[in-house]
């Protein structure tokens, strides 16, 4: 019991690392540079309050990913669930629980038309949902004049995005996500459906039924991300695929983080992905990096982790070959 306590310890400690050595070697660049921002307490508060959005953001991606399935929906939804929530909560003059529950709703059955759609024609995820995102951008448009919304201009609505209220929100999504992947036969069932999808079906495994049940999951969270999100930023209608920007700012954390969750679990390897991404990108505005090259340093960033994790093996191998050689060399010298 005690080595399993010991190894858990471990292994969340190898999961934070990431975001810590980010966070530490960006503050002392930062102190070289003679520039003070990344030290303040204000910053480390931007820094967890965006990983906030940028982790339930992930988790969205990530479930129809574990199960092959790329879909470039998210920041559409997110952005007209937060439109027409907003909205009706404010005609409503509804509160904060009455905007949370009708924008979730919105968003549920935005995502469920979109999974629906996927069962009936059963073409690829990827077209699909690019087909989902222009028709949603375009009613992004027409939905209440194509004004979009101002939430964060009614503070009594904007609670969920404040303290302590979005910590409680990250607490409440993390634990429950947890519980859904690893305790649930909807979990078991997924993981046997991303392994091998014929002989999951042959064992009994309902698919159809996995997959409704994930895109419903799926708009909830985008329906709290939604939320956050409207509560912090101006909110306008998307057109010409702008909303998967949204969708590709959390492809970080989601790549990470599914790496990192190798040391502990799916919940907490994405929202140490999200720290550490976010630590990188509000490093890169301390230095004052222009955001198009802010855009270019990331993306390298992930290529790069995602091209030394996939080969650490061969790395390795390469690393003991040069040793060995160096040895031997050293030996021969020696002899000679």
């Amino acid at each position: 019991m005690k080595n399993l306590w010991i190894k858990r310890v471990w292994g969340l400690l190898k999961t934070f690392l990431f975001p810590v050595l980010v966070y530490v070697i960006f503050l002392l660049i930062t102190f070289m540079m003679d520039r003070s921002g990344y030290a303040t307490s204000g910053a480390f508060d931007r820094i967890i309050r965006n990983s906030v959005l940028s982790t339930i953001i992930a988790y969205a991606i990530a479930l129809p990913l574990s199960g092959a399935r790329w879909d470039f929906a998210p920041g559409i939804i997110i952005i007209l669930s937060g439109i027409i929530g907003s909205n009706l909560a404010i005609d409503l003059d509804g509160g904060p629980m009455t905007l949370l529950l009708l924008t979730m709703g919105i968003a549920v059955v935005l995502s469920l038309l979109e999974g629906v759609l996927y069962l009936a024609i059963r073409v690829p995820t990827i077209i699909v949902s690019l087909g989902v995102v222009m028709v949603y951008e375009a009613l992004s448009g027409i939905v209440y004049g194509g004004t979009g919304t101002q939430l964060y201009m009614h503070p009594q609505l904007t609670v969920f995005a404040r303290s302590p209220w979005i910590y409680v929100v990250l607490l409440i999504t993390m634990t429950l996500f947890y519980i859904l992947l690893g305790r649930t036969k909807f979990g078991y069932d997924m993981r046997s459906l991303s392994a091998s999808p014929r002989l999951a079906v042959n064992m009994g495994v309902k698919e159809k039924k996995n997959i409704i049940i994930t895109y419903l999951i799926v708009g909830a969270l985008l329906g709290v991300a939604a939320v956050i999100n409207a509560s912090t930023v101006l909110v306008s209608p998307a057109n010409n695929l702008s909303s998967t920007s949204l969708m590709f700012s959390s492809m970080g954390p989601v790549l990470v983080g599914l790496y990192l969750a190798r040391f502990s679990n799916i919940p907490l390897g994405i929202f140490a992905g999200a720290l550490g991404m976010n630590a990188l990108s509000y490093g890169m505005v301390v230095m004052g990096i222009d955001s198009s090259i802010q855009t270019v340093n990331l993306g390298v960033f992930i290529v790069a982790f995602m091209g030394y994790t996939s080969n650490q093996e061969k790395i390795r191998e390469f690393s003991k070959k040069i040793r060995i050689g160096a040895k031997n060399k050293s030996i021969r010298r020696q002899s000679q």
